[in-house]
């Protein structure tokens, strides 16, 4: 491999690194809600919220 080559991988992976970790306060907000509370649906090209689900 070129030289370059292991740098621009390095630094990709570094890039990664630092995006990855996601704070607590996030996570704990993503648990306690589950999902955004809306069900939908898609059906010919539209979509459709879901009652009651």
């Amino acid at each position: 491999m070129k030289f370059s080559t292991i740098v621009a991988t390095i630094v990709s992976m570094a890039v990664f690194a630092v995006a990855a970790p996601i704070d607590m306060e996030a996570r704990e907000a993503v648990a306690d809600n589950g999902n955004h509370g809306m069900c939908v649906k898609g059906a010919g090209g539209e979509v459709t919220q879901i009652t009651n689900c």
